[in-house]
C-alpha cells in the first residue's frame, strides 16, 4: 500500500477542484498564498512577544513549543491572514453549507522549537460532543507556514482520509504524512482529520506557524474573544473581522444583545430602549427556523 500523501495546489486553483479533494482527503496545501515581505513584517510586530513568552509545560502544548495568543492585539497584520480571501473561499466551501455564517474558533501562533517531541494526534473538533464520521464539519484549520514546514523542522503529521473514521479508530504514527510546505503556503484540514505537531530535529531552528481555526456559527467558539479584544479595538476592525469573531448574529435568534440588537451594531453605538426589537429571523422565513440554504444532519 501506497503512502499517504497531502495534495498541494496552486492559489488559482478552481474551488470545485479544492473541495472535491477536501471531501475525499479532508486535508490540502495551498502554496506560496502570501508574499514573505508580509510575513517577515507580522514576524517583527511580534518578535518581542516571543522572545518572552515561556515555552509550554505539557505534552499536547509542548515542552519545547511557545505558542502566542491574542493576536490582534499585537499586530494589524494578522488581519492579511485571516481574512485572505483564498481561505475563506475554502471555509465557504467546508464550513457554510452547515450554518448561517461561520465564526473564528481560535488563532495563535505555534514556534516549535529544537528537540520538541510529536504532539499527541487528535482531531480539532474533539471540543464538541459529535460523532464521526460525519457529512456535516463542525470546524476547519488553517495553518500558516510561516518559516519552512520541513519534517525535520516538526511540520505538522496528517493522516488524510482519517475524517472518514469513527470515533472508535485510535490512529497511528506510522499512518501520518508531514505537511512539508514552504514560507507563505498554508495547510486546511477539516475538524475530523487527525493530526498533530512534528518532532523537531534540529538543534537550533524554530518551526514558525499561525493556527487560525474557524466554526460553525452556532457553536461556541473555543477562544473567548469578547475579553480578547477591546470594543474599541473591534470598533477599528474591518466588519467581515468583527464578525468573525463573534460580534454577530446568527439567525434566528443566536447572540443577541439588548433590544434583539444584532452585536455588531451595538458594538458601533446602539442605545438601549431606543427599539422595541424585531424578529430575527433568517433571510427569506416567516418563522423562527434556520435558514433554507442551511443543511440540516
Amino acid at each position: 500500500m501506497s503512502a499517504p500523501t497531502i495534495t498541494t495546489v496552486d492559489p488559482d486553483t478552481s474551488s470545485e477542484e479544492i473541495g472535491a479533494i477536501l471531501e475525499r482527503d479532508g486535508c490540502i496545501i495551498v502554496r506560496d498564498a502570501i508574499d514573505h515581505a508580509t510575513i517577515d513584517a507580522l514576524l517583527g510586530d511580534l518578535d518581542p512577544y516571543l522572545q518572552r513568552k515561556p515555552c509550554g509545560n505539557g505534552n499536547f502544548v509542548g515542552y519545547k513549543t511557545k505558542r502566542l495568543h491574542s493576536l490582534f492585539g499585537k499586530s494589524r497584520r494578522v488581519q492579511d491572514f485571516v481574512l485572505h480571501e483564498r481561505v475563506l473561499d475554502i471555509m465557504d466551501l467546508t464550513l457554510l453549507p452547515w450554518c448561517e455564517n461561520y465564526q473564528l474558533n481560535s488563532n495563535s501562533i505555534t514556534a516549535v522549537g529544537p528537540d520538541e517531541t510529536p504532539q499527541p494526534l487528535h482531531r480539532d473538533d474533539l471540543l464538541y460532543p459529535l460523532s464521526h464520521p460525519s457529512e456535516r464539519n463542525a470546524t476547519s484549520t488553517v495553518f500558516w507556514a510561516l518559516s519552512d514546514f520541513r519534517e525535520e523542522y516538526g511540520a505538522t503529521r496528517i493522516i488524510p482520509g482519517s475524517h472518514k473514521w469513527d470515533d472508535q479508530r485510535v490512529p497511528c504514527d506510522d499512518e501520518t504524512c508531514a505537511a512539508v510546505m514552504t514560507k507563505g503556503s498554508f495547510c486546511v484540514f477539516v475538524g475530523g482529520v487527525y493530526h498533530g505537531g512534528g518532532r523537531n530535529l534540529t538543534p537550533d531552528v524554530w518551526r514558525i506557524g499561525m493556527f487560525t481555526g474557524f466554526c460553525l456559527g452556532w457553536l461556541r467558539q473555543e477562544q473567548n474573544w469578547y475579553l480578547s479584544v477591546t470594543p474599541e479595538e473591534v470598533r477599528e476592525m474591518p466588519e467581515r473581522l468583527a464578525r468573525l469573531l463573534g460580534f454577530n448574529i446568527h439567525r434566528p435568534f443566536l447572540g443577541w444583545v439588548q433590544d434583539f440588537q444584532d452585536p455588531y451594531d451595538v458594538i458601533r453605538g446602539y442605545e438601549e430602549l431606543s427599539s422595541g426589537g424585531s424578529d430575527l429571523y433568517a433571510e427569506g422565513a416567516t418563522r423562527p427556523v434556520p435558514g433554507a440554504g442551511v443543511r440540516v444532519a
